[in-house]
């Protein structure tokens, strides 16, 4: 390497691990909770107890009364669904944390924030090096310059700062390093590998897979350069094939023991989460990239140039663009069929961690691009920035025209912002959401503006469902899930209610069709005719007082994501309450 590329190289990694580790230190002690709690009490049993019965450290997080905790596995254990591979990479830097403690005098528990930022610091290390080993594989595909700042864009462009700077005690940060690490060790023999570096590549995979099991895909990137040498090489390529299942193998042991150790088999018949946590036939694939409910490219629009820069990538390197963009997209497919699909509280979608540095290829090809189109047509700027500012003034002249801002006085920057984000959206829908929300729309014939927040929601399904009921007079209600029909909030006795006016349809979000029974409980003259999908359900006759109505909806008529219920009143208006849905069969919740 050239004097320039080691100071480039220098300045790059300055500019990776100084400002988060900043950032670190400035915020609070990183808060352990939820999946962090899973982690760390691994990494505090292995380092103190030398074991995997966590009952004292999910005791500590007060965790060990929570019901996936009251009862033991077969091995007497508390059952964790979680991976070790964490726990694992960090115990080098726990144990300095450890001793730093200790020699300054403190009785320590595992707990301290010695202990704590020393896992913040490992993972920052691991996201740091994972950056730099990106950054050489990527002045290999384009300029330096352009990989510069593909790799400066992968960290504070994406979802990893969150995760080495604000959640540093998950998963993510050791599965990204992983990843690269694997992706730099194939580059260099991508075209033929040898048996050692085969050995090596599984080796490394099945770590990655200890640290995230879905890593395992990544098996996708040797197993390209093996189906390619067995044109020519076929019997060496079984070689390197077996060398990569055997490393793999090895790799993975750490997984397959704790397995042993905490459930008493080696290899689990399913998720450890459920069987029904991943369907494989059952892919959320727009929910899972356009939804404001963590969808991957609505929170982290840049990635849209990760994809589609495989498209130049496929026509410059069309070997590298296959053999990367495999795992790339059966990963994507898989995230998509996960049971919570939105990755529970996640920023932006976390689950994509171990190919941020396939789709840094495709975002280094697309910047490139678009740095060649800037030089070659330098007004594209003028013409950008002046498209810019007209859509701003129209946008603002609209704003005037309708009397959203004052006439004759001052406005807030934040109101005028907020009045142009909500034209775009009425108008055309929100572009982070596009085309999901056009289909949406499309399909349900409702505002564009609806698909942000209906899409994500269910009646039943995983975290924050509504628990089958849609309260008219509650403000959560899922106005999202309310089309057209339905007038303002008003008090109807001691319950608040929302009058039809004439006829009013409603979104109910299902994750699966299933028999439902239907309770409407509403007011009126007259009666109440209700539909399902288009099919007539039932009239409910009406009175003065607010009355619960109940229907049987067979699961034929129903679909998955979001059904229309329509409701009809034959005189005057009807107020409803609220309606209800139950399902007829209990099913426990995936």
């Amino acid at each position: 390497m050239s004097r320039g590329g080691r100071r480039q190289l220098v300045l790059l990694g300055l500019l990776l691990f100084l400002p988060p580790l900043a950032a670190q230190l400035r915020l609070p002690l990183p808060r352990l909770d939820s999946d962090e709690v899973e982690y760390f009490s691994q990494l505090h049993s292995l380092y103190f107890d030398h074991d995997l019965d966590l009952a004292n450290e999910f005791d500590h997080f007060g965790v060990l009364t929570r019901g996936d905790k009251t009862q033991p596995t077969e091995t007497g254990l508390r059952r964790s669904i979680y991976s070790v591979g964490p726990a694992l990479l960090w115990m080098p830097f726990y144990a300095a944390g450890d001793a730093c403690a200790r020699a300054l005098g403190h009785v320590e528990d595992g707990y301290s924030p010695a202990h704590i930022r020393a896992v913040a610091t490992g993972s920052l290390v691991y996201g740091v090096c994972g950056l730099l080993l990106l950054f050489t594989v990527l002045r290999e595909l384009v300029t330096r310059s352009t990989a510069f700042w593909t790799t400066l864009l992968v960290l504070y462009a994406t979802f990893l700062y969150w995760y080495l700077v604000h959640e540093p005690a998950m998963s993510h940060p050791a599965s990204f390093f992983l990843a690269a690490l694997v992706l730099r060790v194939w580059w260099t023999g991508r075209d033929r590998l040898s048996f050692a570096r085969a050995a090596v590549l599984g080796l490394l995979i099945g770590v990655a897979a200890c640290a995230r099991w879905q890593n395992a895909v990544l098996l996708l990137l040797p197993a390209a350069t093996v189906a390619r040498q067995s044109w020519a090489e076929p019997w060496l390529a079984l070689q390197r094939g077996f060398g990569a299942l055997l490393g793999f193998g090895l790799g993975v042991q750490p997984q397959l023991l704790a397995w042993r150790t905490i459930f008493g088999s080696y290899l689990l018949s399913g998720p450890p989460q459920g069987r029904d946590f991943l369907r494989l036939d059952h892919p959320y694939l727009l929910e899972t990239f356009f939804s404001s409910r963590h969808g991957l490219l609505y929170w982290t629009p840049v990635l849209w140039a990760g994809y589609l820069g495989y498209i130049g990538l496929a026509r410059r390197r069309a070997f590298v663009a296959a053999a990367t963009g495999l795992p790339l997209l059966v990963t994507s497919y898989v995230n998509a069929c996960s049971g919570d699909w939105w990755a529970g509280g996640s920023f932006s979608n976390r689950r994509f961690d171990s190919v941020l540095p396939f789709l840094a290829l495709g975002l280094a090809i697309a910047l490139e691009a678009l740095i060649g189109q800037l030089r070659r047509r330098p007004l594209i700027v003028v013409g950008a920035a002046g498209a810019a500012f007209t859509l701003w003034n129209g946008l603002f002249m609209e704003q005037y025209r309708r009397n959203l801002i004052p006439r004759d006085d001052v406005v807030s920057f934040a109101r005028v912002t907020e009045n142009n984000a909500a034209l775009i959206e009425q108008t055309v829908g929100a572009p982070l959401a596009w085309p999901a929300n056009w289909i949406f729309a499309a399909k349900h014939d409702a505002p564009l503006a609806q698909h942000e927040l209906a899409v994500g929601k269910y009646l039943f399904y995983k975290q924050n469902n509504l628990g089958g009921v849609i309260d008219m007079g509650d403000a959560r209600a899922d106005p999202a899930l309310l089309l057209e029909g339905w007038a303002r909030v008003r008090p109807c006795g001691e319950a608040q209610c929302r009058a039809i006016e004439g006829r009013a349809r409603l979104l109910f979000p299902l994750d699966i069709p299933e028999d439902l029974e239907l309770s409407v409980r509403a007011s009126g003259q007259g009666h109440l005719s209700v539909s399902a999908n288009g099919q007539a359900l039932a009239q409910f006759p009406l009175g003065d007082g607010l009355v619960e109505r109940r229907a049987r909806i067979p699961r034929a008529w129903l679909h998955r994501e979001h059904n229309e219920l329509l409701l009809v009143a034959s005189a005057g208006e009807a107020l409803v309450d609220r309606v209800s849905f139950r399902r007829l069969v209990p099913r426990e919740t995936p």
